[in-house]
């Protein structure tokens, strides 16, 4: 009788569509299976685009065996840490990092309570898995210190074979007309500290007057946050600050290719994707550093240690008007951007399980 195929399955509370730890799972699970298990999602929440490539968590039971692998993907508190934390098979984790609660605090209780829960269920499980995997080194060196004994850094996977649509032609119309874009992008939440981009393009505006800023990213559930930003707008009286909201890959393809510069003063990142699409688009990056950015980095963009704006906004103009420095950093990112290439990160995966004797 053939014997059934050993398994190698995700976990993760909440599978969604066109994020970053979505579209590592959907990555994972195509070079899982292209290795000769068996491999299936299963999640507490799907995305209605997600539901056929996955399944309920509590269908997991089915494979809950001693022989196979269930790799948990670690973001925020959930009823699943529990659930992983007892099943019977071979348990590997992977961290994408939680926002510190104090970020979220009088900002959104629900997120921070969860944040808060997720950092007390993460220390619970590090006598109970067989490694656990960081994204970044910044998220590695938090595991060692939650008391995790096995750890390796495994970077998110990004497939820029998706980000070759054509652009948006009304986008292009609108905004390449030879003014300088500074664009931002991510979610509105208060560590990614938005209103510090705004504060240094305030200052950039005045040396520039024909530029403008694109603050790219949804406010679902950080509504607040977000209406905090555009009083800031308000009061500063800053000109040409656009807010596009939630986009579509098309559209945010199209705001990459109309960019002379990305800017991020966040203060807290796992991983942080933008930086990864800035490098592919060839575009220059100045970011404050602080948490996972300069591991990203790696050298291919500017990091500025103090959030001084009269030099952050020179410093824009720099990269703008140094045509060698420009040339510099846009060469230094696409040399960067091969370290996250897909196919390097699947054979340090294999690499990696094979170490610690998951596979053979």
């Amino acid at each position: 009788m053939k014997q059934p195929r050993r398994r190698l399955d995700q976990l993760l509370p909440n599978f969604s569509y066109g994020d970053a730890i979505g579209n590592h799972v959907q990555a994972l699970q195509r070079a899982f299976r292209a290795g000769g298990f068996a491999s299936d999602v299963f999640a507490q929440m799907r995305h209605p685009k997600l539901r056929a490539l996955s399944r309920d968590y509590s269908e997991y039971l089915v494979a809950d065996e001693t022989e196979n692998i269930c790799v948990y993907h670690f973001s925020i508190g959930s009823a699943l840490s529990e659930f992983f934390g007892n099943l019977r098979v071979r348990k590997v984790l992977v961290y994408h990092n939680i926002t510190p609660p104090e970020y979220l605090q009088g900002v959104n209780r629900r997120a921070e309570f969860e944040c808060r829960r997720g950092r007390e269920e993460l220390r619970e499980l590090a006598g109970g898995v067989e490694l656990a995997l960081a994204d970044s080194e910044f998220n590695r060196q938090e595991l060692d210190a939650m008391g995790f004994a096995r750890t390796e850094v495994l970077p998110i996977i990004v497939d820029f074979a998706g980000y070759e649509e054509a652009p948006r032609g009304d986008l292009l119309r609108s905004f390449d007309d030879g003014a300088v874009n500074v664009l931002h992008v991510s979610r509105f939440v208060p560590n990614k500290k938005i209103e510090d981009v705004v504060k240094s393009f305030a200052v950039y505006k005045k040396i520039n007057p024909r530029s403008r800023l694109f603050l790219v990213g949804t406010n679902v559930s950080f509504e607040n946050y977000s209406e905090a930003v555009h009083d800031l707008v308000e009061r500063l009286g800053v000109e040409d600050v656009h807010f596009p909201g939630h986009v579509d890959r098309r559209e945010l393809c199209t705001y990459y290719r109309l960019a002379d510069l990305y800017l991020l003063m966040s203060e807290h990142e796992g991983f942080c994707v933008p930086l990864l699409e800035s490098m592919h688009f060839g575009v220059p990056v100045i970011a404050y550093r602080a948490a996972a950015v300069p591991y990203t980095l790696g050298g291919a963009g500017l990091l500025v240690e103090e959030k001084r704006y009269e030099e952050i906004a020179e410093l824009m103009d720099r990269v703008v008007t140094d045509a060698d420095l420009r040339k510099r950093l846009v060469a230094g990112g696409r040399k960067r951007l091969g370290d996250f290439a897909p196919a390097r990160i699947e054979t340090r995966l294999w690499e990696i399980l094979r170490q610690y004797d998951l596979v053979r």
